[in-house]
């Protein structure tokens, strides 16, 4: 829809490149993750200008509004031809903000990552702004505001009320509160502009008359996230909210314990928040100050299968929160399937039966608050209740740490250094201190790995050797020594995990791991028997069986067992959850998934499962393997295998008494 306009663009663009480098662009650029002497950087940077050109030059009211620009300076006269035809454009698409979506078009979200924009969909603008509306504030405040989409949304829904809120939204970015000042002006919504200025929250604090909030933060990791920012962040929230948070916290987490400290008693607030926020180890300050300082209306979970945020990655929910606690509120836990019109939703979020339900476009469970407390996985909250399950009585589920050591994979700090394809090591004469690798999950999609799938990587080019030094011996080889002095020529050596240790080049020692997992997958997650006796870079968590599951000869019926729908369907229970069915598990994260315990297997079953793997051997076929190994668990669990229960439990604790 909108690509022909962008090609339009840049042909004139062109015309103004390149563009000067001066002070004011350089910050500019930087802002957003971007080096003016990048050429990619100068075609944005250029979009960007014409844009706000055009902008200026199609909607002649917005004069006595906008807001001064870095970009200004180049006096950039759009021609009239294109003036024109984004005009004509912006009144015949039926968008609901069309600038916000020209802007999205121009600069794509894989050049918004480092400044945290991600844009909200109308329907779910719709939803949040509709719930604080509902009890009609004095003044609504949009924090980071972005292209104006929740601004414009509360706008749309005061007219067709008749409410009569204060409209308010703050942003870092002067031109993108141009393209929101754009929206409101061409849909005639002259008398609803909001009070808008330019701001980074960091540095702001919200107004006390503010009783209500609504928010998308951005999402920016914390390694991007100035040391000075995080310091002045630790120290505010432990003046404010009495609590120590970690350095590992993203933006997102930030803004939300900061609305949380500044909002009044009594404000409501409807938050956007990375699932990883509440999911992480670092979240547990958020969550807990969720718990203790706001009520909780509502938690919207996307189940894994939806991307409910165009061209995002991040699994997100929305929290719908009061500030102040209060004794036995109790949480809606609604997982979305499909987006619901605003008033089902509403309406979900207005019951208070303790149930959980099937609704046509998700599943919704309500639970006291303070029962979160001490769950460390919310996303899960509203999965099935296995409280009640047969298998947490039935003796035969335990967590995966009680039968096998999960580590994260090499961490070499530098890959294209460390992680070398075979004609490099041949070319190079580095055969002697290499170990075979696997360098990224998407290079096995089976759930085992053997020593001819290896090789085709190997023919293929991938890097499948790691430069595997530890004894300082092998200093003595002048091909070896020649390959390190590039590797300090080019600056390996000074990278930050490199510089800690005692010789740069020195590697993790890690033995070969006999199972390993996909850490981040999206859609596929696999548990891979590793036949090829690769040791995996850190894309990859590695499995060690303890000595129990050795000495029973039940390392592949532990393998088996892993890669079950019993397990596989419960790593959203402790994992963190993206969008597009995207999971990523931490060591200490798999450590607690549940799993059919080998050792305590009936003879009978664990008979049938090493059958099975035989027969995968010779067939290859995983999804036969693991349709077999469901079927045998979905027995076990039925008590049909309870006759031979006790005598395996005898068996499991002799071997336990000798290991």
């Amino acid at each position: 829809m909108f690509k022909p306009l962008v090609r339009q663009i840049d042909k004139e663009a062109q015309e103004w490149l390149p563009l000067s480098h001066d002070e004011e662009l350089i910050a500019w650029a930087s802002l957003h993750g971007w080096d003016t002497t990048d050429a990619q950087a100068q075609r944005l940077l250029a979009r960007q200008t014409l844009l706000n050109a055009i902008i200026r030059q199609t909607i002649t009211t917005i004069a006595n509004h906008t807001f001064a620009t870095p970009l200004d300076s180049f006096e950039v006269r759009p021609s009239q031809s294109i003036t024109e035809t984004i005009s004509e454009a912006a009144q015949s698409l039926q968008v609901f903000n069309f600038w916000g979506d020209l802007y999205n078009a121009l600069i794509p979200q894989s050049e918004r990552r480092r400044i945290g924009q991600f844009w909200t969909g109308e329907q779910i603008a719709d939803w949040m702004t509709a719930w604080l509306l509902a009890e009609r504030p004095r003044r609504l405040i949009d924090v980071g505001c972005g292209a104006g989409n929740f601004l414009l949304k509360a706008a749309q829904l005061m007219n067709r009320n008749h409410y009569q809120t204060e409209l308010h939204g703050i942003d870092l970015s002067p031109l993108l509160l141009n393209v929101a000042l754009a929206g409101f002006l061409m849909r005639g919504e002259a008398s609803k502009i909001p009070a808008l200025e330019v701001r980074n929250y960091l540095d702001f604090s919200l107004p006390h008359e503010t009783d209500a909030v609504i928010c998308n933060p951005p999402y920016t990791r914390h390694h991007h996230i100035p040391p000075a920012v995080k310091d002045r962040l630790q120290a505010f929230f432990k003046t404010h909210l009495h609590c120590e948070v970690s350095r590992q916290g993203t933006m997102a987490f930030y803004f939300l314990l900061k609305l949380i400290a500044e909002m009044p008693e009594g404000a409501r607030a409807a938050v956007i928040v990375p699932m990883e926020v509440l999911d992480a180890r670092y979240g547990k300050a958020a969550r807990r100050v969720l718990c203790q300082q706001t009520a909780m209306n509502a938690i919207i979970h996307f189940s894994p299968q939806m991307n409910a945020f165009h061209k995002v990655d991040v699994g997100a929910s929305i929290i719908f929160f009061r500030k102040g606690y209060e004794k036995e509120n109790r949480v809606r836990h609604l997982t979305l399937d499909a987006l619901p019109e605003t008033d089902e939703l509403m309406a979900c979020l207005e019951t208070d039966k303790i149930e959980k339900r099937d609704l046509g476009f998700g599943s919704l469970v309500i639970r006291p608050q303070d029962d979160l407390f001490e769950v460390s996985k919310w996303f899960a909250a509203n999965s099935s209740d296995d409280s009640k399950a047969d298998w947490r009585e039935s003796g035969l589920v335990v967590p995966l740490k009680n039968l096998a050591r999960v580590m994260r994979g090499i961490a070499t700090g530098a890959n294209d250094f460390f992680v070398l394809p075979t004609e490099e090591v041949h070319n190079r004469s580095l055969e002697p201190y290499v170990v075979p690798t696997l360098h990224r999950n998407r290079e096995v999609q089976d759930i085992i790995l053997d020593q001819a799938a290896w090789q085709i990587l190997a023919e293929e080019g991938k890097r499948v050797w790691l430069l595997y030094l530890n004894n300082g011996h092998e200093e003595a080889d002048p091909n070896l020594l020649s390959y390190l002095a590039e590797g300090e020529a080019k600056g390996y050596h000074l990278r930050s995990l490199v510089q800690t240790r005692k010789r740069w080049y020195g590697m993790e020692q890690r033995d070969i791991p006999p199972i390993f997992y996909t850490l981040l997958t999206r859609g596929n997650p696999r548990f891979i028997l590793n036949r090829a006796g690769v040791r995996p870079v850190n894309m990859f968590l590695l499995i060690y069986p303890n000595s129990a599951i050795v000495k029973a000869d039940a390392v592949e019926i532990l393998w088996a067992l892993l890669n079950s729908d019993f397990s596989i369907s419960r790593l959203h229970s402790v994992s963190r959850t993206y969008g597009g069915n995207t999971l990523k598990v931490e060591p200490r994260e798999l450590d607690n998934l549940p799993v059919i315990d080998p050792l305590a297997l009936p003879a009978q079953a664990r008979g049938e499962i090493k059958q099975a793997i035989a027969d995968f051997h010779s067939h290859r076929e995983a999804t036969r393997l693991t349709r077999r190994i469901d079927e045998i668990i979905k027995t076990l669990l039925s008590a049909k295998y309870e006759a031979g229960v006790a005598s395996s439990l005898s068996e499991q604790l002799s071997l336990l008494k000798t290991k």
